[in-house]
């Protein structure tokens, strides 16, 4: 057999064994009750509930849902967000990950699921005036827990 025939049929083999090759798909799993509310995933829009939105990294996420508002722009339904941490298994783990991203033979998806978000119509809480004087009951009973004991101002320099 002569060598370029040789070259070739590993090349060839290498080809094969490169297009075999899995990769992780990482996905962050967003649902809410209502569906169909937009979802704002770093302050940029990502699609609608339900969703499946993939990534590249993995660390803390800014993940905010709706709000929603009808065709004269009133809110139907408020907005709510939270921080979502998405932390890597231990197959993204160097120098496993090598193995997992290039050399596993078949797709691996890891999915991060968030709890539901379930959005609430306004005025289902306090507003208005009830809700700023909640706002001050709290300042006040902060206040007071860090107020000195002996009830003297704190020395000012």
């Amino acid at each position: 057999m002569s060598i370029t025939r040789r070259i070739g049929i590993a090349a060839a083999a290498a080809a094969l064994l490169l297009s075999a090759a899995g990769c992780v798909e990482r996905k962050l799993v967003i649902r809410s009750e209502p569906s169909g509310v937009p979802v704002f995933i770093d302050e940029d829009y990502a699609g609608e509930t339900p969703l499946d939105w993939r990534f590249a990294h993995y660390g803390v996420r800014r993940v905010r849902v709706g709000p929603v508002r009808d065709e004269m722009g009133n809110l139907v339904y408020a907005a709510q967000q939270r921080n979502v941490r998405t932390e890597a298994p231990w197959y993204e783990v160097i120098p496993i990950d090598f193995f997992a991203e290039v050399l596993w033979p078949a797709r691996i998806t890891d999915e991060h699921k968030v709890p539901v978000f379930v959005l609430e119509k306004p005025g289902t809480g306090p507003s208005g005036k009830d809700a700023a004087q909640a706002v001050l009951d709290r300042a006040g009973q902060f206040r007071e827990a860090a107020s000195p004991v002996d009830g003297a101002a704190p020395e000012s320099e």
